[in-house]
């Protein structure tokens, strides 16, 4: 009996199966780390403000102004009439009244890829001593299904009140010293 080994012929090298195993698993990872980058990239959040240390310089005095609305016993109650398309705000405390006051009122929107955060700015107007009336028409989506909250901020140069306020059209918002 002859011992002799017959070669195969050789296979050509895109043809050797162990390839697909030695070449495709990292294949695959590049290609999926691809993928999840390009996804990260674009879709990112803003993990920071860009204004992040002018915030940081304000918390302090926020603090202090609201130490001080505690002190004189500031507090708010905001109504909103849709007939007439009025806010209209009761101060009351020892503090001063001045004739007019700025109320932010923040809510966010989304389109659906993106939350943001709107702020608006009402000027309320002194109508009689501690009531203000603003006019709503400025805060375009207070009649809005889509939006049923507000963080409302109530500031004057040595005091502050906030407070949020749900379903203004149906609800009465109180504002307070935080």
């Amino acid at each position: 009996m002859n011992n002799v080994l017959t070669l195969k012929k050789k296979d050509k090298w895109y043809q050797e199966p162990w390839l697909l195993l030695v070449v495709g698993g990292p294949l695959v990872v590049v290609c999926a780390s691809i993928f999840t980058g390009a996804i990260a990239f674009m879709g990112s959040d803003k993990v920071v403000a860009e204004d992040y240390y002018k915030q940081g310089l304000m918390i302090d005095k926020d603090i202090q102004r609201d130490a001080k609305a505690r002190e004189l016993k500031m507090a708010a109650t905001l109504q909103f009439d849709a007939s007439s398309n009025k806010i209209r705000m009761t101060l009351s405390g020892s503090g001063t009244f001045p004739d007019s006051l700025q109320l932010s009122v923040a809510s966010a929107a989304s389109d659906g890829m993106n939350v943001a955060e709107i702020i608006r700015r009402l000027p309320m107007l002194q109508v009689s001593p501690g009531v203000y009336e603003g006019d709503s028409k400025l805060i375009s989506n207070i009649s809005s299904n889509s939006v049923k909250l507000f963080h409302l901020k109530l500031e004057a140069s040595d005091w502050r009140l906030t407070g949020d306020w749900f379903e203004p059209e149906q609800k009465v918002a109180q504002l307070r010293a935080s």
